[in-house]
């Protein structure tokens, strides 16, 4: 799956209040729009973001986020626009299981139809965590497993709960199902007493906010649209 979706990632880098950098993560859901964690964007000011695939600085002309401030979601319209990838022969040709594409594909599971499905399932998470002695950034990838299923008595929707140590700068990246689709996205490490983010748990945001996000805004990007239309569907009270 990595060779497959690095090309939509995203490096986000911000600057602090204090002045420090600070870098997290965001990838390409379709038609230029980007999904990330809000505090990836406005936890200061926006430095830039660059695309993995080309290595340069992208415009961002809209960001929006989540009404709710407890859902750590951001959207960013940019001029992304992986279509020169999409037209790429590879020689030699790709290995088995190599998905040509220039999005992730959204997964269908909402809130409410979450069990122990998940449970032990495998994941990949990608994103720009710093790493020491790095002449620039680079892309990280790191597999792992869902390990819980999480319902916040802060009353947040679902979260999942996976076995990646929760480094920053993982902030906004995906984290796709074995079964290749975007299970949620990275937002936090779960600790007590304000613990290094590296001793918690790795909290992933499950997907219904970013489906009702864009289906609120009339965003259907691309390949993702069947998806976000079916928020729609599942709120129509005459549905079955």
């Amino acid at each position: 799956m990595f060779e497959s979706y690095k090309v939509t990632l995203v490096r986000v880098t911000i600057e602090l209040p204090n002045g420090d950098l600070s870098t997290g993560s965001a990838f390409h859901i379709g038609d230029g729009w980007l999904a990330t964690a809000a505090h990836v964007v406005n936890s200061g000011e926006l430095v830039e973001v660059v695309s993995e695939r080309y290595s340069k600085k992208l415009e961002v002309e809209e960001i929006i986020y989540h009404d709710d401030e407890r859902i750590d979601l951001a959207l960013l319209k940019t001029n992304l626009d992986l279509t020169h990838h999409l037209e790429t022969i590879f020689l030699p040709p790709p290995a088995d299981g190599f998905i040509h594409t220039d999005h992730i594909p959204i997964g269908g599971h909402l809130d409410d139809w979450v069990g122990d499905e998940f449970i032990l399932s495998r994941v990949l998470l990608m994103g720009y965590p710093p790493v020491p002695f790095s002449r620039s950034p680079i892309l990280v990838a790191a597999e792992g497993e869902v390990n819980a299923v999480l319902d916040k008595y802060t009353g947040d929707p679902v979260h999942f709960i996976i076995s990646c140590m929760p480094r920053g700068g993982f902030s906004g990246g995906p984290v796709l199902s074995e079964y290749g689709f975007l299970l949620g996205i990275m937002t936090e490490s779960l600790n007590h007493n304000d613990g290094f983010a590296e001793t918690g748990f790795a909290s992933v945001l499950s997907i219904e906010p970013l489906l009702v996000l864009l289906e609120k805004n009339g965003i259907y990007p691309g390949e993702n649209r069947e998806m976000v239309e079916m928020v729609s569907f599942s709120d129509d009270p005459t549905s079955t």
